[in-house]
């Protein structure tokens, strides 16, 4: 299906959810597909109401092409963008691509010129909390199947550790992906703040297929994670008893 009757199915879609007798839409389009296209590529719609955003996920198929419709509320963007979150490297790059079919489109660049006006010592203070709900986790799932002896899972988690450490990426250097798996992770091999060594430490855990090489890598990436974050005056929580958690 090429570009112009993506456009259509996504323009008939807004111009129907714009339709519905509860809807109050900002600004709602297509986010532009990857290139070059092909016939394979999901469509991809983002809509900003008013109000409540009742169904935040929609997914069908649509002439054996895979939809998704992806809803915020206004209130909750603007929020997101004053203090962001582990969402922010997502949306934002959706807002960056996106082609306004109906509603607002002026609004969209105004959005991203209120992300990039953040302050980077008030982002780094609003992400602080949400840290530690990336990377960390990954690895230890990656050394528990290393003592298990389970190389497949490690074969698995691997690329999943360098996807949320290129997210907490985004986050720390304050930008949001132009480009897709592997290409949005080559992509941040050139901000300004990165684990040492990272493009290289990247590129080798992607292509060992030994479980105890795969660790190794992991293990020094993850080391030189904490390092940065160190630099960044970025103190993840860390506790020796239950008693001083904040719960």
């Amino acid at each position: 299906m090429d570009l112009t009757a993506r456009q259509q199915i996504a323009r008939e879609l807004c111009q129907r959810l714009a339709a519905q007798p509860a809807a109050a839409i900002v600004v709602a389009g297509m986010i532009e597909p990857p290139t070059p296209l092909t016939d394979f590529d999901p469509l991809e719609v983002l809509v900003v109401v008013e109000g409540m955003a009742v169904r935040p996920c929609h997914s069908f198929i649509v002439q054996n092409m895979p939809v998704t419709i992806h809803t915020i509320a206004q209130s909750d963007l603007s929020a997101m963008l004053r203090a962001p979150d582990l969402r922010w490297p997502q949306w934002l790059g959706w807002l960056a691509a996106l082609q306004p079919l109906i509603g607002d489109g002026q609004r969209v660049q105004e959005w991203l010129t209120q992300a990039k006006a953040v302050p980077e010592r008030d982002f780094h203070r609003s992400i602080l909390p949400h840290l530690p709900q990336l990377v960390f986790g990954c690895y230890g799932e990656l050394r528990a199947a290393a003592v298990r002896r389970h190389e497949r899972d490690a074969v698995i988690l691997a690329p999943a550790l360098l996807a949320e450490l290129h997210t907490a990426l985004c986050l720390i250097n304050r930008r949001w992906p132009t480009q897709r798996r592997f290409a949005g992770i080559a992509e941040s091999f050139a901000f300004p703040l990165q684990p040492r060594d990272w493009p290289q430490l990247a590129e080798a855990i992607l292509n060992a297929h030994q479980l105890d090489e795969i660790v190794r890598l992991a293990g020094t990436l993850i080391a030189n994670y904490w390092q940065l974050l160190v630099r960044c005056s970025l103190t993840i929580e860390y506790h020796q008893t239950t008693a001083t958690t904040p719960l």
